[in-house]
């Protein structure tokens, strides 16, 4: 048996155990644990339980195969062009034909179609001042289907290649999210939408690093943690309402308009759980969500405008997975709101409301 003297110093080493361990687990899953305080609360509280609903699938980024584009084969005299010592044009085709350049992925092959563009038309005046028209013509062609064609290349290297899918790559839970720190993809998407400007309309000059790099950026960002977050709204939302709903459609929470012990427990669970955590919280996805989408939504609408402009075929998958994203971030809008409206009007019924 511990001596009087020992007790202190034990019960100090405990509570230093019980911080540690609770400064460990504060941050962790504290999106799910908050809302799902809510909800038992709610229920406790009002006497009822939520309502089941079978919600639509999870948006999820499109499987490889559905996102898969063909390109039309570029011909030229490769015999009579590598002959040519005076363009720089010579050392890119040299380099895109061979094995590297065969079986390198949509960036890299995006890189190599910017230095076509780019150094083309030095190269048709050289062939040109030479006397060498039947190949300058076949290469003029290969500049007009390589422009053409570009919009449909930039998606494959960008929205739809592996670094966009890993953008929106759903984590396996919630941990740490949201943070007040920036997504690193923001940034980086901000510079691909101006590169990607700049390609679109006829400058081509480029940093094959920076490309690289940019990408590399753009696949540590948190849009799936966003998608999930916002998955995760829309289902508690519509269970906190249900329980709200049913207690407003059948006996009142107050019968004479007087708050009853019950109606203040109410009015305390929304204030310490709902608007104190969750919606502090909302707050922090909302500005993540805007900050992100902002980028991605202008890379998106130039890109897929210019595809349709010159009638490129864009996926089908990717369209109807932008469908389901936008629903998405809508629904969970309209979900916040529509609890807000429905929590004020039981709090009307006891006269505690803000405006009463």
């Amino acid at each position: 048996m511990l001596t009087a003297p020992w007790r202190p110093l034990l019960a100090a080493v405990f509570a230093l155990v019980v911080i540690v361990i609770c400064s460990g687990c504060s941050d962790k899953n504290q999106l799910e644990s908050n809302w799902q305080t809510y909800i038992t609360r709610l229920s406790r509280v009002l006497d009822r339980s939520p309502a089941s609903k079978a919600l639509d699938s999870q948006a999820s980024f499109p499987r490889q195969r559905g996102l898969t584009m063909s390109f039309t084969a570029i011909n030229i005299n490769l015999v009579e062009f590598l002959s040519m010592r005076h363009c720089a044009l010579r050392e890119t085709i040299s380099q895109r034909n061979s094995i590297l350049g065969k079986h390198g992925d949509a960036s890299a092959r995006l890189i190599f179609d910017l230095r076509f563009l780019n150094q083309a038309q030095d190269c048709i005046h050289q062939l040109t001042d030479e006397g060498n028209h039947k190949l300058a013509i076949e290469l003029q062609q290969a500049v007009k289907i390589k422009t053409r064609e570009l919009p449909a290349r930039l998606f494959s290297a960008s929205i739809g290649g592996p670094e966009f899918r890993e953008l929106w790559q759903p984590p396996p839970s919630l941990d740490h999210y949201p943070t007040k720190g920036d997504d690193p993809s923001i940034i980086a998407l901000a510079r691909w939408s101006q590169w990607q400007h700049q390609w679109l309309n006829g400058n081509w000059q480029h940093d094959s690093d920076a490309i690289l790099s940019t990408l590399g950026e753009i696949r540590l960002g948190g849009g799936g943690s966003l998608l999930k977050a916002q998955r995760l709204a829309v289902t508690k939302l519509h269970d906190a309402s249900s329980i709200i709903n049913q207690r407003i459609s059948t006996r009142p929470l107050c019968l004479t308009g007087s708050p009853t012990p019950a109606a203040k427990q109410f009015q305390n669970v929304l204030l310490s759980q709902f608007i104190a955590k969750i919606q502090q919280q909302a707050s922090l996805i909302n500005h993540h969500q805007y900050a992100l989408m902002s980028q991605v939504e202008s890379i998106e609408d130039e890109l897929l405008s210019a595809m349709r402009k010159h009638e490129l075929h864009t996926p089908p998958s990717y369209i109807s997975w932008q469908h389901e994203r936008k629903t998405l971030l809508k629904e969970a809008m309209l979900a916040h709101r529509q609890h807000v409206e429905i929590a004020g009007e039981l709090l009307s019924q006891c006269g505690l409301s803000p405006a009463d």
